[in-house]
């Protein structure tokens, strides 16, 4: 056995594994073509250029009447102003209708207005007499018409290549008439629980342990806009760990497996596939606590990510190389991509353990005004409960062994209901 390949963590940095993994994987980010209609949540792999301009004509913002403002000026209480209704434009579709002198148009939201029309009296602010209508105050130049390119100019870029599209966006995209659109594909990851002990039949629960880690990371996967791919727990076998790992990255673009990584007797996952024929192990361990025995090789250049079980680690492992690299694939950077907000301590956090490595810790954020006070949630990492209280986590770099209350810390979050659970609680 080569001497990267023994059984023994030696513990690399985060940001080394990551740039190793680039280096050497043979997977880039893909571009698709997808119908506009079905690309929200997709990243865009090119900046969107608007062809025609929004709106393509000057329009009603409000049902009412087109006219011409000179033909209002005297109107009031006392003289009252009569014009003539000459056309209904009921439809948002083109035309080349104009007014004449005295003359009014009725037209609904959103059409496109006569020409030389440059106002439009809202219906309440209309008597209708027939084929006519009273006013009895001036209409302003301009006043409730939306003008031509107002919202977005022809060969405007509104959309850039890294941005994620957002349901407004797929307006935008229809309206310019852009039907098709260039995105990254969201990678697809397959998610392996390892382990004698462990069962998906709750039939089976009085001698075994529910497999659920899997069912906890494929929620971030798809939040961070993967495509998650539960396999079926599989044994402490070298020959099973092998076949599916294998098989998985077939039709996968990354394998997760969980359990199994550490240095038991039972713990198989590094030295099965770090000795595959096509295997180029990539770390023995993470300079990181939690997650320090998260472990990753390269299969036919494909990454195999070996999370640990207790669930804290397993949370750490993703959060440190799963999610980059699933951003890689989409075109956004491995950097800087969770959410943060600035808290203060709200007591000191000792951690003397691990001082060489970077440590994570999950808080409780609360809400004091216009503050938010960052609480750790401690326990060691085989505990859901840290999970179920936290808001997010913070991050403590190597050599800190004390975090001082009060002290200014990132608090980095790991979904939308993370946020919206922040916010909400007052």
């Amino acid at each position: 056995m080569n001497e990267v390949s023994e059984k023994f963590f030696k513990y690399v940095k985060v940001e080394e594994v990551l740039d190793t993994i680039l280096k050497n994987w043979q997977l880039h980010p893909r571009v698709i073509e997808v119908d506009a209609v079905d690309s929200i949540g997709f990243v865009l792999a090119e900046d969107v250029v608007s062809t025609v301009p929004i709106p393509k004509n000057d329009i009603a913002h409000f049902d009412g009447y087109a006219v011409r403002s000179s033909d209002t000026l005297n109107a009031s209480t006392t003289n009252p102003i009569r014009l003539k209704i000459v056309e209904r434009i009921d439809l948002i579709s083109d035309h080349d209708l104009y007014i004449g002198k005295g003359e009014a148009a009725y037209v609904v939201t959103g059409a496109k207005i006569p020409e030389n029309s440059d106002s439009v009296i809202p219906v309440e602010r209309a008597k209708v007499y027939g084929d006519y209508i009273e006013i009895v105050e001036p209409a302003k130049k301009g006043e409730h018409i939306t003008s031509r390119g107002a919202d977005v100019q022809s060969g405007e870029i509104i959309l850039r290549r890294g941005d994620i599209i957002r349901s407004p966006a797929i307006r935008y995209l229809l309206d310019i008439g852009k039907y098709r659109v260039k995105v990254y594909a969201k990678p697809r990851v397959a998610l392996i629980g390892i382990g004698d002990e462990l069962t998906v039949d709750l039939k089976e629960v009085d001698g075994r342990k529910l497999e659920t880690s899997s069912i906890i990371v494929s929620h971030y996967v798809r939040e961070f806009g993967a495509i998650p791919i539960r396999f079926k727990v599989i044994q402490d076998s070298p020959e099973q760990i092998a076949e599916t790992t294998i098989a998985s990255l077939r039709e996968n673009d990354i394998c997760v497996t969980i359990g199994g990584v550490s240095l038991g007797t039972r713990d198989l996952c590094w030295t099965t596939l770090s000795n595959q024929p096509d295997s180029m192990p990539i770390a023995r361990g993470l300079r990181v606590q939690p997650g320090r025995a998260t472990s990753i090789v390269l299969l036919n250049g494909k990454p195999v990510i070996m999370l640990p079980g207790h669930i804290q680690s397993t949370m750490s492992g993703m959060i440190n190389i799963l999610i980059p690299l699933i951003c890689y694939l989409q075109g956004l950077p491995i950097k800087n991509f969770f959410p943060r907000i600035r808290a203060e301590m709200a007591e000191d956090l000792l951690v003397k353990e691990y001082v060489s490595f970077e440590r994570i810790r999950f808080v409780q954020l609360i809400k004091d005004k216009d503050r938010f006070i960052a609480k750790p949630i401690l326990g060691d990492s085989s505990m859901i409960k840290p999970l179920l209280l936290s808001s997010g986590f913070i991050r403590i770099p190597e050599k800190i062994d004390k975090v001082v209350k009060g002290s200014k810390v990132d608090v980095y979050l790991l979904s939308w209901s993370d946020i919206l659970n922040t916010f909400l609680k007052e």
